[in-house]
């Protein structure tokens, strides 16, 4: 089992997503396959993904139906039958491995490769983060469907409704959910500016319930900077104001440019 975490609990009102020393992250080794000399993906460059994305919908709206609505036993059991068989066939296929699926998005593979330049992207553009990312994902059969916009080069506004099977207490988005939200958030913020880093600390807030079925307003922007440490703010709106409110440290990879203090 992995050693427990040392700092003491937090309050009730917050929760830290890792309580990993910054530190300890600084120190630690480039995986294999981060490291940019090792770049042989099984997957081409430029590859059509849009089959893996039609049939990511069909998931979510699957889950979606399954967990918000109530039908006939016999119903459940025909859906059952049909899902086991389906998942069957989809096993015999060749297992997928992230990197190599990431590296096929130009942008993504040049960040592999250590090319840390900002998106070319005007105020108001959409941000692909991750497509595979169970955040804001379109290629992920169980996303969120979180949305993210470039608003200046050093901050990003992202708009989400979350749908109910991803409920905690009755009628309130799950506190897991929400601090994922925030997390992705504020990685399209580092991607944006052509930067990879790791999540070192996040904070989280919660100040009110996080609504259901309703939009959600979202917003992050960069505190300060100084060598690998990125600092981030981010925060939650709902119709009725604040729900939510959370401080990230971000770790930069180890063979990045460190970013000048500001």
């Amino acid at each position: 089992m992995p050693p427990r975490c040392s700092e003491p609990r937090p309050a009730a009102a917050s929760r830290h997503r890792d309580c990993i020393d910054a530190a300890q992250i600084a120190s630690r080794p480039v995986r294999e396959h981060d490291s940019p000399s090792d770049l042989s993906a099984t997957v081409e460059p430029g590859h059509d993904w849009s089959a893996v994305e039609r049939a990511a919908a069909a998931m979510r709206r699957l889950n979606q139906a399954l967990a918000n609505r109530r039908v006939d036993d016999e119903v459940l059991d025909e859906i059952t039958a049909t899902v086991e068989a389906t998942a069957a066939r989809l096993e015999q296929g060749t297992l997928r491995v992230k990197i190599d699926d990431m590296l096929s998005r130009p942008y993504l593979r040049e960040i592999y490769e250590g090319q840390y330049f900002p998106l070319p992207l005007e105020p108001g553009d959409e941000i692909e983060f991750d497509p595979f990312s169970i955040g804001g994902g379109t290629l992920h059969p169980a996303s969120v469907n979180v949305r993210y916009f470039k608003e200046s080069d050093d901050a990003v506004t992202g708009e989400a409704v979350v749908d109910p099977m991803f409920a905690g207490p009755p009628e309130r988005t799950h506190g897991g959910v929400v601090a994922l939200i925030i997390d992705e958030l504020m990685g399209a913020l580092n991607r944006m500016r052509g930067r990879q880093a790791y999540t070192g600390r996040l904070t989280v807030h919660y100040r009110a319930a996080t609504p259901l079925g309703v939009p959600l307003h979202l917003r992050a922007w960069i505190e300060s900077t100084s060598g690998r440490k990125i600092v981030q703010h981010a925060e939650v709106h709902g119709p009725e104001g604040l729900c939510v409110n959370a401080e990230g440290l971000f770790i930069l990879r180890a063979d990045a440019p460190p970013i000048p203090e500001g």
